[in-house]
């Protein structure tokens, strides 16, 4: 490859711009998990049919940063705390979700059970993959650990940008256990970032930049994991 013209090797390591995640938290009362968990896991296996969804996965809050913190206190409106559960759906593109075989899916099949309807609170995200770290191809799904390090947080695109690539970033990837991170465009100044974790150790989360918005993170850890067939 010594040949190779200048550049070449950032070619290789970039993907496509324009994978998708569904961002569901979710929380109710401890004594509807009776209900809630074996419907959800129904409603996984059926979902993973929609031709597009490559993932689900289901979290539980954990770890010494459950109750989440708030970077700016003095921010005004602030992000909703970090809810018990986090479901993530991961997605070829965020337009799966406007397919004629996922709409026919919510309305009938996913529909929530009446008995959870009342008890259920939940807030749901679409987002727009912009980063991953490595840069492991769209075409391959990230590699996934079993806790998850959690950031909500407002901001211009370009200052969250610089604050992951310069600060957060080189402090995340080389703490133990870290397996990656991924930076998610929800749209209207909302981002979310993911930083996959493997093993017992929950890393120290990074000073959010003061010029960003408001800021929460949070800790799960993961209760379960569906990929769809010849993920």
């Amino acid at each position: 490859m010594g040949g190779s013209e200048p550049g070449a090797w950032d070619s290789l390591t970039r993907f496509e711009f324009g994978a998708g995640l569904l961002h569901v938290r979710s929380d109710l009362p401890i004594a509807t998990d009776g209900s809630f968990t074996p419907w959800s896991y129904r409603y996984h296996g059926l979902v993973l049919r929609v031709p597009g969804i490559r993932r689900v996965r289901r979290f539980e809050l954990a770890g010494a940063f459950a109750a989440g913190e708030s970077a700016r206190p003095d921010q005004g409106e602030q992000l909703p705390d970090p809810a018990r559960f986090l479901t993530l759906y991961d997605l070829k593109h965020p337009a799966v979700l406007d397919s004629a075989e996922f709409r026919l899916l919510a309305a009938n099949d996913g529909a929530t059970p009446s008995q959870l309807v009342d008890e259920l609170n939940g807030t749901r995200l679409v987002c727009r993959e912009r980063r991953r770290w490595p840069s492991v191809s769209i075409a391959r799904l990230f590699p996934a650990g079993d806790k998850l390090l959690h950031l909500a947080v407002g901001g211009e695109t370009s200052a969250v940008e610089r604050w992951l690539e310069s600060e957060a970033v080189p402090e995340l990837l080389p703490a133990v256990g870290a397996v990656g991170v991924r930076w998610f465009d929800a749209g209207e100044g909302k981002h979310v970032v993911l930083c996959e974790l493997q093993g017992p150790i929950w890393p120290l989360p990074p000073s959010v930049a003061h010029d960003l918005g408001p800021a929460v993170w949070s800790a799960y850890r993961q209760e379960y994991v569906r990929n769809a067939p010849g993920e």
